[in-house]
């Protein structure tokens, strides 16, 4: 990881304990009951909305909130270094497929560059006998010793 993304996840991380303590002190704080009204839609035509109360505690109306905008700063932290990892696959994806494209005319250019090494060695070409001498069995021998 780069300097640059070290410094970047540190100021983040002391950015979220800060807003986990202010959170903490927030919901501390506030811990009455309040008062919350809908407007839910029905089938009526004279009053087509109808308003319903609710009482919550602020606590855990704020909790949610909380909850909320941490997730969205997760997301915010994790997004350049995602963004960082899908550059890198995809430039390794166009270097395997470099590479994929180079062994595909592997064959072809090894024999031209067989037929070059060839020419400049003064050899023919063509396959030659490597071995002359034929190998022997261990077991052939034991037969012959045995005679």
């Amino acid at each position: 990881m780069s300097l640059l993304g070290k410094v970047y996840l540190g100021v983040s991380l002391v950015l979220l304990l800060i807003g986990v303590a202010w959170a903490s002190n927030t919901l501390q704080a506030n811990a009455a009951w309040v008062e919350i009204v809908l407007a839910v839609p029905r089938l009526d035509l004279l009053e087509p909305l109808a308003r319903i109360r609710y009482e919550v505690n602020l606590a855990v109306l704020l909790a949610g909130w909380v909850i909320a905008v941490a997730l969205v700063g997760v997301l915010a932290i994790r997004a350049p270094f995602r963004i960082r990892g899908a550059a890198v696959t995809q430039r390794r994806i166009r270097e395997l497929e470099r590479e994929v494209l180079e062994l595909r005319t592997l064959p072809l250019r090894q024999h031209e560059e067989d037929e070059i090494l060839a020419a400049e060695a003064h050899v023919d070409a063509g396959t030659r006998k490597v071995m002359t001498e034929q190998l022997r069995n261990p077991e052939d021998e034991r037969e012959e010793g045995g005679r």
